[in-house]
């Protein structure tokens, strides 16, 4: 997904590096005459108004002409190159930036934006250096051109095989803040070492990078016990995926779990038996366990593998210390200083594994129509194209995939007959030929929304359902088309992978979107139940005892999100007396009643569940919030404190014990957790704004202000979002991450203090 800085070049304030120009006494206002002077004026002036009012292509028309009168006009050549940048026209973009690099070379704002049109032309050898060239120089003054750039550095890093430097660069980037998912991906990418971009990556793999950079976000936050548990989830379905031992053992290490951290480099050296690496770790492990002979092997078996190392050269240098053989390990250690610094990796068997350009072949495409596409064809592109969608017109599906098949051979930039082709084989149950078609057609198309769902719908009945969800959650993103009955089916495969991922509340809102179009069926119901009962399973895995509670759950479901309380409560109320002990259940009564302000017996049905449900973090978050709501703080620290012990990766838990430290004037520790969840949770508008508050009482008033701003611009954002969508009055689980606006009547803000 591209990446991109928000119109830096709308602001009013000349950047800085220009006004360096202007001081280093670079002349901007030469004319051949008085007459071309009042032309270049007129023409310039005509362009910034055109550029302040949103008229780009005007903007661009009349920067041009005033740049052909007087070429060394840099304020010219930044603005005409940031618009085209906005514009999506990079090629045009970079002769722009190349000039005003010439012009003003020491701007790192224009070499970044030079780096960053040659990433989008694929020209990625000059987007490094010329990436390296704006970090270098510098472009603080707009910190989101510096995030955007730094992102796309580490990218090419990456792909050129410096794995270890992109994921400082990153890491340097985003600080302490949570990784963005187009980071994780990145740093996915790095930890299984994969020297491509990811828009080169087979989509296939994606649920594998995506397990991948999970790990390695919490390696990079210093997380070991996320990142473990990250490991383990990802190695469950990748025993045999190169590198993925390699890094949890050295995630292991960190740990100090050094035996179980050697057992899986041993594993390593199976999966990757020409790699260096896990040898040169393994011989590290041994010399911390003092097991000197089995170190000097591993260390002699790296050498071996990687003679042109300077790492393994290094370890068994290393090794040889400690073994006191002073004159041996003096001459490794030189050979290591010699070969630094180390060369960067690209290993071919890596890319061929990972890139779509090595899967998209004749992937999944059955042996006949293998043999159909290698054979060639005396009829022309046009005549295939027509007999196929003749063929497809009369139902006669084998010869309209054969006919297609052929006639992409000949056009392989066909994208309405490789979408024919998938739909065909998709619509026929050839779902391998299918997901072949469609990977083509995303790597062409990737904002395409209506090829990704599809995507995941062959995936789906493939039971690739890691893949499914990341894909329809991407189709959904991008916007969904096709008839009504097609989006009513992907949302609601997206809403059952939800649900099996334990994402419930996301699981309502997709399944509202879908049973808001029309009635409301027996599979939407039961959807709809396992979300409110927290049901982790997809509802063909559901015991059939359970069908009549999880049905009737999905009509309250239903009903509390309509608002119809007078519908909703009387069934909970029948449903608890059947099924007293099932998880959720009070749970589901509690909030409903707390979303009536009915908050003593909503407290009860709380504690109940918390009794159930002891290890959920959900009731104690409910009865949290009721007391913040009802100007209890003390009584609100006991549920928040348990809250945050039970879920502390949750922005919500560490904002409600915020909020009841600031209410009891404890404005450090109110500090420090609301900065937790502003972490966890950085576009919360209430987040935003309680920190703000938390910052005035503590007497930093500049964080304050800061606060306050981010707030502002969030909170409008929120408020668009609220016109464009509605409000729903019921929410089981209000969650930090919730863009809902803050209003003054609830909780006013407080005033800046001032020094």
């Amino acid at each position: 997904m591209r990446v991109k800085p928000p119109n830096p070049f709308f602001s009013r304030i000349l950047p800085s590096f220009l006004l360096l120009a202007f001081s280093a006494g670079v002349n901007f206002a030469q004319a051949p005459g008085e007459a071309s002077s009042a032309s270049f004026e007129s023409l310039a002036k005509s362009a910034d108004g055109a550029r302040e009012a949103g008229k780009l292509d005007d903007a661009i028309h009349d920067y041009k002409r005033a740049l052909q009168m007087r070429p060394d006009w840099a304020e010219g050549w930044w603005y005409l190159g940031t618009t085209l940048y906005d514009s999506d026209r990079y090629s045009e973009a970079i002769p722009a930036f190349q000039k005003l690099v010439d012009l003003a070379p020491s701007a790192g704002q224009a070499w970044s934006f030079l780096g960053l049109c040659e990433y989008e032309t694929k020209e990625y050898a000059d987007s490094l250096y010329h990436l390296k060239r704006g970090l270098i120089l510098g472009n603080e003054d707009d910190p989101q051109l510096a995030r955007v750039s730094n992102y796309h550095l580490a990218l090419l890093l990456n792909r050129s095989g410096e794995f270890e430097q992109a994921v400082s660069v990153l890491a340097a980037s985003f600080g302490q803040s949570q990784f963005s998912p187009q980071a994780k991906v990145l740093l996915g990418l790095a930890l299984l070492r994969v020297p491509l971009v990811p828009e080169e990556v087979d989509p296939s793999l994606d649920a594998l990078v995506h397990g991948a950079g999970e790990a390695a976000a919490a390696i990079a936050q210093r997380d070991s016990v996320k990142a473990l548990r990250a490991f383990s989830s990802v190695l469950k379905d990748n025993p045999n995926t190169p590198y993925l031992h390699y890094a949890y053992g050295k995630a292991l290490a960190f740990a100090a779990r050094d035996e179980d951290a050697l057992a899986q480099q041993r594993e390593e050296t199976r999966v990757s038996p020409k790699s260096s690496l896990p040898w040169i770790e393994m011989s590290q492990l041994q010399l911390r366990l003092h097991h000197s002979e089995e170190a000097s092997q591993a260390a002699a078996e790296g050498v071996k593998l990687a003679p042109d190392s300077s790492s393994a050269h290094r370890a068994l240098g290393q090794v040889l210390q400690a073994l006191g053989e002073k004159e041996r390990a003096a001459i490794e250690l030189e050979v290591a200083t010699k070969l630094a610094p180390e060369k960067s990796l690209r290993e071919e068997a890596i890319i061929s594994l990972y890139s779509i350009h090595a899967a998209v072949g004749t992937e999944g495409i059955s042996q006949g129509a293998a043999n159909l596409t290698n054979t060639p064809s005396p009829m022309s592109f046009g005549e295939l194209a027509q007999q196929a969608a003749a063929a497809q017109a009369a139902g006669n599906t084998d010869l309209a995939i054969e006919s297609y098949q052929k006639a992409l051979q000949l056009r392989p930039e066909w994208p309405e007959g490789r979408w024919s082709l998938a739909m065909l084989s998709y619509s026929s149950g050839r779902f391998p030929e299918a997901i072949a078609a469609l990977k083509i057609l995303v790597e062409r198309m990737p904002n395409l929304g209506t090829a990704w769902a599809m995507l995941g719908l062959a995936e789906f009945e493939m039971k690739d359902y890691s893949n499914a969800l990341i894909h329809l959650q991407r189709g959904d993103e991008l916007g969904l088309g096709g008839s009504a009955k097609d989006v009513r089916l992907a949302k609601y495969r997206l809403a059952i992978l939800l649900n099996r991922s334990g994402q419930f509340e996301e699981a309502i809102g997709v399944l509202a979107s879908v049973f808001g179009q029309g009635t409301i069926d027996k599979e939407i119901r039961i959807a709809l139940g396992m979300a409110l009962l927290r049901i982790s399973l997809l509802p063909a895995q559901l015991e059939p005892a359970k069908t009549a509670l999880v049905e009737s759950a999905g009509d309250v479901t239903m009903w509390l999100t309509g608002s119809k309380y007078n519908l909703a409560l009387p069934k909970l109320q029948a449903l608890l007396k059947e099924y007293p002990a099932t998880p959720f259940l009070h749970y589901a009564y509690g909030t409903a009643l707390a979303a009536l302000s009915e908050y003593d017996e909503a407290e009860v049905q709380l504690r109940k569940e918390s009794e159930i449900s002891p290890e959920s973090e959900l009731p104690y978050i409910t009865l949290a919030s009721i007391a913040l709501k009802r100007h209890r703080a003390a009584d609100a620290m006991a549920p928040a404190q348990r809250s945050v012990e039970l879920a502390p990766d949750s922005p919500e838990t560490h904002y409600l014990l915020g909020r009841a430290y600031l209410d009891l004037g404890h404005e450090e520790k109110a500090v420090h957790e609301l900065e937790v969840a502003s972490k966890l949770a950085p576009s919360s508008p209430k987040i935003h704004f309680n920190l703000a508050k938390a910052y005035a009482k503590a007497m930093m008033p500049e964080k304050a202000e800061e606060e306050r701003a981010i707030f502002a611009r969030l909170n409008a954002l929120a408020e668009q979002q609220r016109s464009r969508t509605g409000s729903q009055a019921y929410g089981a689980a209000h969650s930090a991450t919730d863009f809902t606006p803050v209003h003054a009547e609830t909780d006013k803000m407080a005033p800046p203090i001032r020094p």
